[in-house]
C-alpha cells in the first residue's frame, strides 16, 4: 500500500475533511503524515487526536526555499512517502521536491483551470461573473496551477451568491473530488 502526506498552510479544514474520511475507512491509500507550515493551525490537534503523525516546517525558520524544501525532503523519506497531496498549501512547490516527487505530487485548486490560477479563485470567479465555477485536482509541475488536469467538479454560482455561500458549497465538492483523486492516484 503507498503511504501519502498532507500539505497544510493555514487552518486546514480540508485536511480535516481528509483525515475523517481516512479514519471512516473510505480512504484506500495509507495517510501517513500531515505537514504543516503553520505551527498554530487548529489541524494540528485534529491529526493527534485522530492518531495522525504531523511534523512543522515553517518557511521562515529557513534561509532559503531550497533548505525549506530539504527539509520538507527529509521529512516525506523519514516518514517513507510515497506521494503527496496539497490542501491549502500556500507556498510554490520548487525544484528540490520536484526532482524527487514530480508526477506524485497533486494539488486541490478552487476553480475550474485553466481559469482563475492563483490566489483567490472564488473572489476571481466573482469578480469575473461567470455562472458556473468548481474545483479542479491536478498535478504540480513547474507553473502555477498549469499541472495536467486529473479531475473537476462544477457548482453554479446563482445571483446574489455571497462568497461564503459559494465557499461552502464549492468546499463540499471539493472534499468529493479530493476523495476521488486520493484514491484514483495514490494507489
Amino acid at each position: 500500500m503507498k503511504n501519502f502526506a498532507v500539505f497544510i498552510s493555514g487552518y486546514g479544514r480540508g485536511a480535516m475533511e481528509i483525515i475523517k474520511d481516512w479514519k471512516r475507512g473510505l480512504v484506500r491509500p495509507n495517510l501517513k503524515l500531515l505537514l504543516s507550515s503553520d505551527p498554530q493551525s487548529p489541524c494540528l490537534a485534529f491529526a493527534r487526536e485522530n492518531g495522525l503523525v504531523f511534523e512543522v516546517v515553517e518557511r521562515k525558520s529557513y534561509p532559503s526555499k531550497k533548505a525549506f524544501e530539504q527539509q520538507i525532503l527529509d521529512a516525506l523519506k523519514a516518514h517513507e512517502i510515497d506521494y503527496v497531496y496539497l490542501a491549502g498549501w500556500m507556498h510554490i512547490i520548487g525544484q528540490t521536491l520536484l526532482d524527487e516527487y514530480k508526477g506524485r505530487i497533486v494539488n486541490v485548486h478552487p476553480s475550474l483551470l485553466p481559469s482563475f490560477k492563483g490566489l483567490n479563485g472564488i473572489q476571481q470567479a466573482m469578480e469575473y461573473g461567470v455562472k458556473v465555477t468548481g474545483a479542479t485536482t491536478h498535478y504540480i509541475d513547474e507553473t502555477i496551477d498549469g499541472g495536467k488536469i486529473i479531475a473537476q467538479k462544477c457548482i453554479e454560482i446563482n445571483e446574489g451568491d455571497t462568497f461564503d455561500e459559494i465557499d461552502n458549497r464549492l468546499f463540499k465538492v471539493t472534499t468529493l473530488i479530493t476523495l476521488e483523486t486520493i484514491n484514483k492516484v495514490f494507489l
